[in-house]
């Protein structure tokens, strides 16, 4: 997988959001409220390709849960990017 190219992540206030930049604005229109793990995931993945067994184990080294937990947590968060429209396969 990887994240679409015109995707950006933004911190408004002690929120972090994804945008879609199309040219020369940022699209606000549709935003996506990412949690702190779900953006941590996501700026380590910005432009590059990744599996979301590779999202797991970031996960296990990062929050120290044990993989199985990581395993399904990694899975939500990309289910929900793939059907918003902000991965890619």
């Amino acid at each position: 997988m990887k994240i679409k190219e015109n995707i950006r992540i933004k911190q408004i206030g002690d929120e972090k959001i994804l945008v879609s930049n199309n040219g020369n604005n940022l699209d606000y229109t549709r935003i996506i409220s990412l949690n702190q793990s779900a953006a941590f995931l996501f700026e380590e993945s910005m432009g590059k390709e990744f599996t979301v067994q590779e999202w797991a184990h970031r996960l296990t080294g990062r929050y120290g849960i044990d993989h199985a937990q990581a395993l399904s947590d990694a899975q939500k968060v990309a289910d929900k990017l793939m059907q918003a429209g902000v991965l890619c396969e």
